[in-house]
């Protein structure tokens, strides 16, 4: 009796001092640390994630119009890949990225070529387009770093020469350009580019709504301090993305000089009912291409009314299978958490049973911002990898909330600004 008592005693004494115990401060008051609830929250959303993850109601699509958390936005890939119609919301969006590098066969240095175009409402969009040759440096497209772009078609990837068209569901897009670039190491000098791609598909598509390493999802959701907000947050905040490895065969002209090459290659294609680029603090993103055919896209995400700290991406093995990663050892706050990004850096990742120490060399490096009112600034590194001692070459985006606000030379379209303000960067 005696016994029992004491135990009883040491269990009432034990629960008060963990549930007076405070939950530690988060990292610069932005990245939150696992508290005393962490591990009974990763068992109860670890519930919630698996059970909507396998849902045989729902067939793995979200039917209830609530996409995420183990659940497919649409179902129907042939419906998915395509644009999407804009919600009535005024930042309503749909978006598609690629991204494709190799090291240049004669020199040690890479060929680089990203395509962006990102559907707002009202025929705006914002759009990109970047080219970088050995002996030329790189090329930006007209307006970076401004990509507000105007007269896009319903329905159309594009505006003011970027045009990227679906062609067969998860496996063909063309993707073109065509108008004026200018060097980033000789502002004054501008060329004009045609450019025509046709980007095939090397992998299955990886869809972030349902494909990530649940472990990874559910440790981000788990360290959050939960509320009523923070899951309506969850909601409405939520986008739909997926993306998939290919190779973009493309040939391209600058002023009179032709080039062509077939580059191991990347895209995405995110969408919902509104991206809203002030929740965002912070992000860094790495597309790599590696000489052995391995293809890795790995990122870390703080969106503090979500997750201030969420580890994605996938790794991509020469015979086609892609691995969701299951942990990344990129720390965002430390690593260029002051506004700079770095440019020589090492991290770590695991997909399946490997693990692989990525080293990172920036080569070539701008800025663009986005939305009308520049809510964020992009940070577009071309690089060298090394990972596992396998050398490669790819793109790095390293994303900042940018609050100054859209300058008002720029709103008068002052190219020269453009070019002036981008090369001090």
């Amino acid at each position: 009796m005696t016994c029992c008592l004491v135990t009883t005693l040491i269990f009432i004494v034990l629960l008060v001092f963990f549930l007076r115990k405070k939950d530690p401060d988060a990292i610069l008051g932005i990245y939150s640390v696992p508290g005393k609830w962490y591990y009974l929250k990763y068992i109860v959303f670890s519930c919630l994630y698996y059970y909507r993850k396998y849902s045989k109601k729902n067939n793995g699509a979200g039917t209830d119009g609530q996409a995420g958390q183990g659940m497919r936005a649409i179902a129907n890939p042939s419906e998915m890949d395509r644009a999407q119609p804009l919600s009535e919301h005024a930042k309503a969006f749909d978006a598609v990225f690629f991204i494709s590098a190799m090291k240049d066969e004669k020199e040690d240095k890479g060929v680089y070529i990203i395509s962006g175009c990102e559907r707002r409402p009202m025929g705006m969009c914002n759009g990109l387009f970047y080219i970088g040759l050995p002996g030329k440096g790189l090329l930006c497209s007209k307006k970076i770093p401004d990509t507000v772009l105007f007269g896009a078609q319903i329905g159309e990837f594009g505006a003011e020469g970027i045009m990227i068209k679906p062609v067969e569901p998860m496996k063909k897009w063309a993707v073109s350009y065509k108008g004026p670039m200018w060097y980033q190491n000789e502002p004054s000098k501008v060329v004009d580019v045609e450019f025509n791609g046709e980007w095939n598909a090397t992998s299955d598509y990886f869809d972030y709504d349902c494909d990530l390493h649940p472990p990874a999802v559910i440790r981000s959701i788990a360290r959050e301090k939960w509320s009523r907000k923070y899951f309506e947050s969850l909601k409405t905040a939520h986008q739909s993305h997926y993306e998939q490895f290919g190779e973009m065969k493309c040939k391209f002209k600058i002023d009179k000089e032709t080039f062509e090459y077939t580059l191991p290659s990347f895209r995405d294609h995110s969408f919902g009912q509104r991206r809203d680029w002030t929740l965002m603090h912070r992000y860094a993103f790495h597309h790599i291409f590696l000489e052995d055919g391995t293809n890795i896209s790995v990122g870390v995400i703080c969106q503090p009314s979500t997750a201030t700290s969420m580890e994605a991406g996938t790794v991509g093995l020469p015979n086609g299978e892609v691995l969701p990663i299951k942990w990344v050892d990129l720390k965002l706050y430390q690593h260029g958490e002051g506004g700079t990004a770095p440019r020589d850096y090492a991290f770590r990742i695991q997909a399946g049973d490997e693990e692989y120490t990525i080293q990172v060399l920036v080569e070539y490096e701008s800025t663009h911002y986005v939305s009308q009112e520049w809510d964020a600034r992009m940070v577009e590194r071309f690089c060298k990898f090394i990972v596992n001692g396998v050398p490669g070459r790819g793109v790095s985006e390293f994303h900042y909330r940018h609050k100054d606000g859209r300058p008002e030379s720029v709103a008068k379209n002052d190219p020269d600004w453009f070019r002036k303000m981008c090369h001090k960067i």
